[in-house]
């Protein structure tokens, strides 16, 4: 991850991801450029008193640029004074490079939630597992996409983080309540845990920064996950493995559909059963712990 940024600092040909670059006015009449400049560190506003207006337009249409300029105190906040901006040809590498990314290690966790789901007791809910494991371009969003574009987990890796988080929760809880009374579905939560939120690899874009799609505006993660649940009950089916038991796909589907609690949360259905506030509270209680500052 790159260093903050400090009051004094010379940058040389630095590369950032460029936010909203705009043209302002100086009290004396003259055109400066004013936009935001962002790297894995974080996002710092940049200013440039001597621009040329005309070239706005190509910076509108460049997702990096690299810099040279100099780190300058304003008002308590590090700014950029940029002494000279261009455009360069970033790959997605280089541009996922440039966000904020999880401190965890992506392949041992991947392992760790690939494991937690090759241990599901159940043939036909280990099947929908594998389904979703072998989906190659999906896992490696998984493991890529950010859980949020600013509440929480808002970092590469992010949602892979939040996820397995409240696998590891979810499965404290059963643990807690395996001696009483209380008979909770371990296949259910835990698949379901897995299953909560990667409806945002197709809900947010971080092809440069993070962004919501049309798809994210139109159908949302919650819906988008209960609908890729059939597509791939289905594809687990054609792939031989045994059919879900009757009522567990629809079970599956309500704790994605609920685990927001409450209609005005974003919830498509209340929680109705154990499993379902279960997954609800964990995933609540890592997103709260993990809130942006």
């Amino acid at each position: 991850m790159t260093s903050p940024l400090e009051s004094g600092q010379t940058l040389t040909a630095e590369p950032f991801l460029l936010v909203n670059p705009q043209v302002g006015t100086s009290r004396g009449g003259a055109a400066y450029l004013r936009c935001l400049l962002r790297n894995s560190s974080g996002q710092t506003a940049g200013r440039c008193w001597s621009f040329d207006a005309g070239r706005l337009s190509m910076l509108k249409r460049a997702a990096a640029v690299s810099i040279d300029g100099e780190v300058v105190d304003w008002k308590g906040s590090p700014q950029i004074n940029i002494d000279a901006i261009e455009v360069f040809d970033a790959d997605h590498a280089t541009i996922v490079s440039l966000m904020p990314r999880t401190t965890g290690d992506v392949t041992a966790m991947f392992g760790e939630v690939s494991s937690i789901l090759r241990q599901l007791d159940d043939p036909a809910m280990r099947g929908l597992a594998e389904a979703y494991l072998d989906d190659e371009p999906l896992m490696l969003a998984f493991q890529e996409a950010p859980a949020g574009i600013s509440m929480h987990h808002a970092c590469i890796g992010g949602l892979l983080e939040h996820t397995l988080q409240v696998m590891r929760l979810a499965n404290a809880v059963i643990t807690t309540y395996a001696s009483t009374s209380i008979r909770i579905d371990r296949d259910v939560v835990m698949l379901a845990a897995f299953l909560h939120d990667l409806g945002k690899t197709k809900e947010l874009d971080w092809s440069c920064g993070f962004s919501y799609t049309e798809d994210g505006n139109l159908v949302g993660h919650i819906v988008r996950g209960a609908i890729m649940l059939e597509d791939k009950a289905r594809d687990s089916e054609m792939a031989g493995a045994p059919t879900l038991a009757e009522g567990s796909l629809r079970h599956l589907q309500h704790l994605v559909l609920s685990h927001h609690e409450r209609p005005e949360y974003g919830a498509a259905k209340e929680p109705q059963t154990h499993e379902a506030h279960i997954l609800c509270m964990v995933d609540k209680l890592d997103a709260t712990l993990n809130l942006s500052k």
